[in-house]
């Protein structure tokens, strides 16, 4: 097959190599994951590109470098030059350039700031124009594309540009399917845009010489595991247990006075509990689980209330939890008065250091929570208690894949989410996590001598379509990275294109998944 041989044309500044002095050239376009870099090796006679010679070649500077066949000769980079290399033997002299295309700004800078409440595509444009100085914006056209997630609240302190722009790239979804690429274009523009949106123009057809296609197992899992936010609670309605003084779950009596339920004074809800003393040293309330309702709380590991005493108490209060033995541990406080307080205390085995336990209490079983208040000698006046809780499990969810699992072998994940707020939205993001990496990953490189992409280079992130009958290949790839070697003595331009082919990462809201908002747009804070 006859093809053109390559044409080189490279610019360092104001100086312009020859392509007779290219004696050999390495493009590599990266993307999201890296930036692209390249690497010269020019014949340097007379020390012309020494730092004495008549066109030197300096780190520093700005320049560009193209490459083609025939008559086309397209923009490959907009670069930098990072290193200058000397090599010399009695009867050669070569100087070896190398460097990164414009994205190596992106490492330049670190960010302390945050953004609450905003778009994917605000962030990104607030990096790259105040901390990178790239342009997105092509021929009036807006290169950073729009994104379908709102960010809640991401802080930054001393955190590099890249890191801020993958993890944007990496979480922000689109039509329901979460990831984006970015990536400095030949022209130096920055361009950010949904995974697989880019095709390329260039036709493989006929046109590989050299396949290398692998499957593998190193990214498979098949039971996924995904924890949500600490905020999980019994009864699941925080307020559900003081909304009566017969909830579902249990009772309230009084062991120091009278209770009823008051719809006067309360935080949330219908009302509250009211206990009330008349000349009494104490007033003491008791809520009483119901059988199979006792709490666990090593799952639980906090417990909260409201409270709102009147004056005629001293301020100390007394919490007490009891076992199914009747068994008793007591955390005591003290609290205002008139006005509603929150009281949360760590219970469990790792809280225990906060109360007085009787010897064999059983924390994995607690039936009973009594709350006292206490008055100077006797006296009269009333307590109100309002969403009492146990909380602090993350919400949580489990998926998996029989089929995956007799095939692969058991192959786990897990993963902590704090923007997710209930257990069917852990069972979303499984189950989207669990779809994307049951099956094997497909990897493929090609090589090839007589690719001509006339003015259309592949570009890192681009899809290309590849069709190999003999390994049973017949789809489209992500193209992870391309590179364009040239070889001056033998006059080839060499193509290589690393691909990945793996299932889409489908947004949440695809598996019913509903933010707080009730709103198909998802929010999401930073993970810690």
């Amino acid at each position: 097959m006859s093809v053109n041989p390559p044409v080189v044309a490279l610019v360092f500044g104001s100086v312009t190599p020859l392509q007779g002095d290219v004696a050999e050239l390495r493009v590599h376009l990266g993307c999201t994951r890296e930036v692209s870099s390249f690497e010269v090796v020019l014949q340097n006679w007379d020390g012309k590109y020494s730092p004495n010679g008549a066109t030197p070649i300096s780190v520093g500077l700005d320049g560009s470098i193209s490459v083609g066949r025939g008559a086309s000769c397209p923009l490959l980079m907009t670069c930098r030059v990072e290193s200058v290399k000397y090599e010399s033997t009695p009867v050669e002299s070569y100087v070896r350039v190398s460097g990164r295309c414009w994205g190596e700004r992106l490492f330049r800078r670190v960010v302390t700031k945050t953004y609450e409440n905003k778009k994917g595509e605000e962030i990104v444009k607030d990096l790259v124009d105040y901390y990178v100085g790239l342009s997105h914006n092509r021929d009036g056209i807006e290169l950073v594309e729009a994104t379908d997630t709102t960010y809640t609240r991401l802080a930054y302190e001393n955190t590099p540009v890249i890191d801020i722009l993958r993890y944007v790239a990496d979480s922000a979804d689109k039509a329901g399917v979460i990831g984006y690429d970015f990536r400095v274009a030949p022209d130096g523009k920055f361009e950010f845009f949904p995974r697989n949106t880019k095709t390329s123009v260039v036709s493989l057809a006929e046109r590989i010489e050299h396949s290398a296609y692998t499957r593998d197992v190193i990214r498979v899992r098949n039971r996924v595991t995904v924890y949500g936010a600490a905020d999980k609670s019994v009864p699941a309605d925080k307020d559900a247990w003081t909304e009566s003084l017969s909830p579902a779950d249990g009772a309230w009596t009084a062991t120091s006075g009278t209770v009823s339920f008051d719809t006067t004074a309360k935080v949330k809800g219908a009302g509250s509990v009211k206990t009330y003393a008349q000349n009494l040293n104490y007033a003491s309330c008791l809520f009483t689980l119901n059988a199979g309702k006792e709490v666990d709380t090593a799952l639980y590991p906090t417990l909260n209330l409201w409270l709102n005493r009147e004056t005629g108490f001293n301020g100390n209060v007394t919490l007490t939890l009891f076992d199914t033995a009747d068994r008793s541990a007591g955390h005591e406080f003290t609290v205002g008065h008139e006005k509603w307080f929150q009281k949360q205390v760590q219970v469990g085995a790792a809280g225990a250091d906060a109360w007085q336990v009787d010897s064999s209490f059983d924390w994995s079983s607690v039936k009973k929570v009594r709350v006292a208040c206490w008055f100077n000698g006797a006296s009269t006046g009333a307590f109100w208690v309002d969403s009492l809780f146990f909380g602090g499990r993350r919400y949580s969810a489990v998926a998996e894949d029989a089929g995956s699992q007799a095939a692969y072998g058991l192959r786990e994940l897990v993963e902590v989410d704090e923007e997710l707020w209930s257990d069917a939205e852990c069972a979303g993001r499984a189950e989207a996590l669990l779809a994307n990496q049951k099956a094997p990953a497909e990897s493929l490189t090609i090589r090839s001598t007589v690719l001509d992409y006339g003015s259309s280079p592949i570009l890192a992130g681009d899809k290309v379509h590849v069709a190999l009958p003999n390994e049973g290949v017949d789809a489209d790839f992500r193209v992870l990275s391309a590179e364009y070697n040239v070889d001056a003595a033998t006059q080839t331009l060499e193509t290589v294109l690393e691909l990945g082919r793996e299932t889409p990462l489908l947004a949440d809201y695809v598996y019913a998944l509903r933010s707080k908002t009730d709103s198909l747009s998802r929010y999401k804070v930073a993970r810690t």
